[in-house]
């Protein structure tokens, strides 16, 4: 089955956040399937990571009388829309800046990954797993995490994201800092997360030359709108980006 005809998971419809009287998100819709690799791009304040907040229930949605957030097909209780309530569905956020407790070591960081997992056993296999995905981590498992380099603080945030096993991960700008070297092995683990497991990830990210080759999709918006969506090669090519990041668009 091609991504293009496996089933929807999660929905933004006619979706507004404003911040402070500022309108961050201006009725967008997106939509992500079941094991595909979606980027959200646009220049700085066009939206991207607040489509992220608003996926996980982090955000101030309002939207028309046919909008919301859905989930395989049915509408969330305004009610539902807290990230305790995101994780059981099975969406996991990790947010940018290598956001890890440095005084903590790699495997207490991954516990508190599963700290929703009741099962002891479960949340060992599920360890293993993230391990398999991320070698270095294994050797590094007693190390206090404030001691890794920021590619390593990096694997143990996604890493730590995996344990509760989503059907789909949101990544807001994990190349942040890291060096070129590093941010190639990022996103070479990201597309084996995809592969390997079938999870659907959307990724915000600035390192377009490094992420357009392991995408399926991209968005680009620009003020809080939705102003292209399709194959990231093909985005390129139609001039819109160049457009955005200039200001040139109308």
């Amino acid at each position: 089955m091609t991504v293009e005809n496996k089933e929807v998971l999660i929905e933004l419809k006619d979706i507004n956040v404003t911040y402070g009287g500022v309108k961050a998100l201006d009725s967008v819709n997106v939509s992500f399937r079941e094991g595909e690799v979606v980027a959200l791009m646009g220049p700085n304040g066009a939206g991207k990571s607040t489509i992220l907040k608003s996926l996980f229930g982090l955000a101030p949605t309002t939207h028309g009388v046919h909008g919301g957030v859905f989930w395989r097909g049915n509408k969330l209780d305004t009610d539902l829309l807290l990230p305790h309530h995101m994780v059981p569905l099975g969406v996991t956020l990790v947010p940018q800046g290598k956001r890890v407790f440095g005084k903590l070591t790699v495997k207490e960081n991954l516990e508190i990954g599963g700290v929703s997992l009741k099962d002891k056993t479960l949340l060992k296999e599920r360890i293993e797993e993230v391990l398999d995905l991320f070698p270095v981590l294994r050797t590094k498992l007693h190390q206090k995490s404030r001691e890794l380099s920021g590619g390593q603080q990096q694997m143990v945030a996604i890493a730590r994201g995996l344990i509760t096993d989503p059907r789909i991960l949101l990544l807001d700008e994990p190349s942040l800092g890291l060096a070129p070297k590093v941010v190639q092995e990022v996103f070479q683990t990201i597309k084996d997360i995809n592969q390997k497991k079938g999870m659907a990830i959307v990724v915000v990210e600035h390192n377009l030359k490094s992420l357009l080759p392991i995408v399926d999709r991209a968005y680009v918006l620009d003020k809080g709108k939705v102003v292209a969506e399709g194959k990231g090669q093909d985005i390129v090519d139609s001039g819109i980006f160049k457009k955005v990041f200039l200001g040139a668009l109308e």
